[in-house]
């Protein structure tokens, strides 16, 4: 078997090989890699050499960021909902990250590396301007499967912090039985999640 050169210190990409990590099963070098944006990752020596693997994903994005410049999105509301989505599933130094990567919350691939692939669903989608991007199943990330166009208050009733009470015979959300009783959303929360009251006493005490 041939021996490994060492390529500790090298550039690929936007990648810097800090180390040698390991190998394959079937024997090919691994490197521990850290991306230009302080990210790392384990990468194979000869996807590094062939260029296969030139960045966390980072590259790309700047690639598509750069693409949509030239079409002139950057300043669009749609740009900004594609933009955010990437930012609380990868951003680490943002506030929400621990509501949505924090929690595995993740962005596909296509969408993640184009704009364009993004826009295009949204298109095909029934896109409007007062519409939100909303995940039908909240454990779940941001994928043309698990998406859909919604008004803010069909959103605020999926959010994962809003469950079903059934009372009387009538089983509505938190957000319903709030607009139904006249008692704020948050004070019907805080007295079933926090004090513990059971749902008739949380519905009628005003």
């Amino acid at each position: 078997m041939p021996k490994t050169i060492d390529i500790t210190g090298k550039y690929f990409g936007y990648w810097k090989v800090i180390e040698r990590a390991g190998s394959t099963e079937r024997g090919k070098a691994t490197w521990l890699c850290e991306c230009k944006c302080g990210k790392r990752k384990i990468v194979r020596g000869d996807g590094l050499r062939s260029r296969k693997s030139e960045s966390c994903g980072c590259k790309a994005i700047e690639l598509s960021v750069e693409r949509t410049k030239t079409h002139g999105k950057t300043g669009t509301r749609l740009y900004k909902i594609w933009n955010q989505m990437i930012q609380r599933t990868t951003n680490k130094n943002i506030k929400d990250y621990k509501y949505y990567g924090g929690r595995g919350i993740t962005i596909c691939k296509e969408w993640k590396e184009s704009f364009e692939a993004f826009e295009k669903w949204a298109e095909m989608n029934g896109y409007k301007e007062n519409l939100t991007i909303d995940r039908k199943d909240n454990n779940k990330g941001y994928e043309p499967e698990n998406c859909r166009w919604a008004t803010r208050k069909q959103q605020s009733s999926n959010t994962r912090y809003n469950h079903y009470l059934t009372y009387k015979g009538e089983r509505k959300t938190i957000t319903e039985w709030s607009e139904k009783t006249g008692i704020k959303r948050s004070v019907l929360y805080e007295r079933i999640n926090k004090l513990g009251w059971d749902i008739e006493k949380s519905l009628t005490t005003k």
